[in-house]
This record gives C-alpha cells, structure tokens and sequence, in this order.
C-alpha cells in the first residue's frame, strides 16, 4: 500500500466455559461473526461496485525519524482523485497545490519523507470481500471483527504477518479499521508496517459512501520509522467536460 511522489513510495466471541450451555453460545458466537462478515462483504461490495470518480482536500503530514532523532517533517496539502481503472480497480493520484504553506504551481511535485497510497483502493473493506475471505481467519467480538492470515491458502497476496480488525458503529457501518504487519515481510512487497483508518458518511451524486476521512500510516525500517498522517475533506465528483471549438479535430478535456 506503500508508494512514492518524489523519492520512494511505498501505500473471538470470547467463551465462558463455566456456563452450561457452551455448545450454545459458540453457536451463537460463529452465528455473529458469519452475520458480521456478511455484512463487511456487502459493504465492500458495494463500495467497490457503485463508487463513483471523486476527488478530495487532502492535508498531510509526512515524516522519518530515526531512534529518536527527527530527521524530516513535511506538511503539505494536495488534490487527490480517485478514479475506476478498466478492470475496477480504484486508482488513486495527487496533485501538490501547498507545500509548508507555500502554494504550489500545477505539475510541481516537491519532496516528502513518504507517501502512503492506497487508502481508498486496499482500505480494510478489501480484507472482507467475498472473494478474499478465503484468504482470512474471522473472529468477532462485539461490533469488531478482527481477522489474520489464513497459513496455507493458496493464490492470497498478503504476507503471513498480516492481521487487523474492523469496528463498526450502531448501524453496523465500518467506523475504523487498523491492519499490521511484520516490518521484514511489509518492506519485502512495499507494504506499510500499520495502517489505521477512520471512516465516515461522504455523499456522492446523492448517494452516502462509507469513505476514509483520516490516514495514519507507519513504515518501520531497522531504526528507521516514516510515519504518514492525512486527512481528507470536501470530497466531490471527479467530472470532466468536452468543449468542441469551431475547426478543432479534436475535443480538449477540462477538468473540474
């Protein structure tokens, strides 16, 4: 999930074995947690099949330390759109507009410690669809569903470090998700280390999303740890017009 702008990119119903009825209440435990995981499934499904091109306000603070001796800290805030790639997949890019406060010319793109990409594309909600599951270990406590590596299966990208939970609220929508992984397995594939994601109502074209509103990232090296913090805002409809001008061959894209 880990990528790069300038430099380098990276982006249990617990039991109560005193109780007579045991067998019960396991049944009832793997009964919520299947509900649960239904519910992620479809959820994920939804995002991923319904989810329009949109762009949002982006406010980053990007930063690497090692020990702790702070070696770099970055603040800017950028555009970021995210657009359905052919095979429906969601694409994710930046554009600078200010960096330490200064504003930045179109196409600019200065340093940053790290950039993190991904958060709308392999949030949490791609650990729950339908045909990931296989992949995954579930178990559920409460509205949180944590889930690990499933050692064994086959054809599964993630490594066998990886593991998180997902919170959802009252209304059994996704409220938070975090995801870890062991540091020598996550640089292997540019992965980050840990990924913790709030999520909240966005509404595009009429319709509400459950979409990431904060992004806090970690990418541990050695002694060496980048961390990536953003937060999102306004997030509206990516559209693009064709104006056609008497004699042109061919119509200029505008971007609004």
């Amino acid at each position: 999930m880990t990528s790069s702008a300038v430099t380098a990119r990276r982006w249990l119903i617990p039991l109560i074995a005193v109780l007579a009825g045991g067998g019960v209440v396991r049944a009832q435990a793997a009964g919520k947690a299947d509900a649960l995981l239904q519910r992620m499934a479809e959820q994920s499904a939804e995002y991923r099949k319904s989810l329009p091109d949109f762009t949002c306000n982006e406010s980053v603070v990007s930063s690497v330390r090692q020990s702790w001796l702070r070696k770099a800290r970055v603040e800017f805030q950028a555009t970021i759109r995210v657009t359905r790639t052919p095979d429906g997949a969601l694409a994710e890019n930046f554009f600078m507009t200010k960096y330490m406060g200064t504003p930045v010319a179109p196409g600019v793109r200065l340093p940053v410690p790290d950039y993190v990409q991904g958060g709308f594309g392999r949030g949490v909600p791609l650990f729950f669809a339908a045909e990931n599951q296989r992949c995954f270990v579930y178990s559920a406590e409460g509205d949180k569903i944590d889930f690990k590596v499933r050692h064994g299966a086959r054809g599964c990208l993630e490594p066998a470090s990886t593991e998180g939970y997902a919170q959802l609220d009252a209304a059994g929508l996704l409220q938070h998700g975090e995801t870890r992984r062991v540091p020598e397995e996550a640089k292997k594939l540019g992965l980050t280390t840990l990924t913790s994601e709030d999520y909240g109502p966005v509404e595009l074209d009429g319709k509400e999303f459950r979409l990431p509103v904060h992004l806090y990232a970690e990418i541990r090296d050695g002694k060496m740890l980048r961390t990536f913090e953003a937060k999102y805002s306004e997030c509206r409809l990516f559209k693009v017009s064709v104006t056609i001008k008497p004699g042109d061959s061919d119509p200029a894209g505008l971007v609004q």
